[in-house]
């Protein structure tokens, strides 16, 4: 395969799309109540996070196939891996910390602790493994941020797979790839699904990640089909995103399926297909950079990890002094966004500064 220099692409939409797939997990972990609208939406925060995941797997595989094709089919792994540790690691052991800090935190205010979920085992908390204890104890940690860094143990654990698994295969095998870690999922799917253990980890979730990484190989090497894909009008496109959304409610909110490994399947071809519909230069469907919800997109990361404390506290606050569930909603959200935005500008992008500054 010839090796033709390619520069990266910035994708419009993109942090629109992970907004909104963080708004199903707030939602989901927000005191919603069942006669609200909003409560449609609240039921299964998990699809939000798989989302999460096909969005990673396009964004990894693109930079690591450009990676290959920029270094005559090699990728430099020490860069690749530095760059991924200086966007994750500073914030996760941050609120590590805030999190082992807590119960001192609570007994201080007088705070009473919460009954659910399970002390978090701190040695696998710093080393990225607090997804197995969850799946060991059949439940989530019961201290905030913890309860949702499950799924930040199974990014860490993807990165290194797919940096790995790139650095091996060639270009052309990328497919194979794809397409043996969308069968191995599943049948790690059915093999937790009959001895009941929860999937929380990279094995029964890396479908996801390779539906992801489709898009991303057909962007780069099957130009002319995202130019077909281009050409199909906006409406189509709008009306497939709204089915979309349709379908996350309907899953979510009836027993339509029953089995998770066919609602993962088809969640993973919709995410994907949606990815699709927004790649090109002349594509129509776009959210722009200037909308507030790709601002707001920008911060996803921080809004991940701090919503739980502020919805917690709120919730709290709110049992005390008899708030409306609408107000610890908004105040939640609200702190989330200013802690999230103070966190990037003040904290993290002084890391973020330092990826451009690495050689291979």
């Amino acid at each position: 395969m010839n090796f033709v220099k390619t520069d990266r692409v910035h994708f419009h939409t993109f942090d629109s799309l992970r907004f909104l797939s963080f708004l199903l997990v707030f939602l989901h972990h927000s005191p919603v109540p069942e006669d609200s609208i909003l409560h449609y939406f609240s039921k299964e925060g998990g699809i939000g996070v798989s989302f999460f995941f096909v969005l990673s797997g396009f964004l990894i595989t693109y930079i690591l196939i450009l990676e290959k094709i920029n270094n005559q089919g090699k990728v430099p792994l020490k860069k690749f891996f530095k760059r991924r540790i200086l966007r994750i690691w500073p914030l996760y052991y941050v609120m590590v910390l805030f999190a082992i800090c807590t119960p001192f935190i609570l007994d201080f205010f007088n705070i009473s602790y919460s009954n659910e979920g399970y002390q978090p085992k701190w040695f696998f908390t710093l080393t990225f493994l607090e997804n197995y204890v969850a799946m060991s104890e059949k439940q989530l940690p019961n201290v905030s941020p913890i309860t949702v860094i499950w799924s930040l143990c199974i990014e860490e654990h993807f990165y290194i797979f797919w940096g790995l698994a790139f650095y091996v295969i060639s270009l052309k095998n990328i497919p194979k790839l794809l397409f043996g870690c969308i069968i191995f999922s599943f049948l790690m799917q059915t093999v937790y699904q009959k001895y009941g253990i929860i999937t929380l980890d990279l094995f029964t979730n890396i479908h996801y990640f390779a539906f992801g990484a489709i898009p991303a190989y057909i962007f780069v090497f099957r130009k002319d089909r995202i130019e077909k894909l281009e050409r199909i009008p906006a409406v189509f496109k709008y009306l497939y995103a709204v089915t979309v959304l349709a379908v996350i409610v309907t899953v979510a909110n009836t027993n339509i399926i029953l089995d998770f490994k066919i609602s993962s399947l088809l969640f993973s071809i919709l995410f994907s297909g949606l990815i699709l519909l927004t790649l090109g230069n002349k594509n129509v469907f776009k959210i722009s950079d200037k909308s507030i919800l790709a601002k707001l997109g920008k911060y996803t990361y921080g809004l991940y990890l701090f919503h739980t404390i502020f919805i917690m506290l709120f919730i709290k606050i709110g049992s005390k002094f008899e708030l409306n569930w609408i107000v610890i909603i908004s105040l939640s959200f609200i702190c989330s966004v200013v802690a999230s935005v103070l966190s990037y500008h003040l904290f993290e992008k002084q890391f973020l500064k330092l990826k451009n500054k690495i050689k291979a």
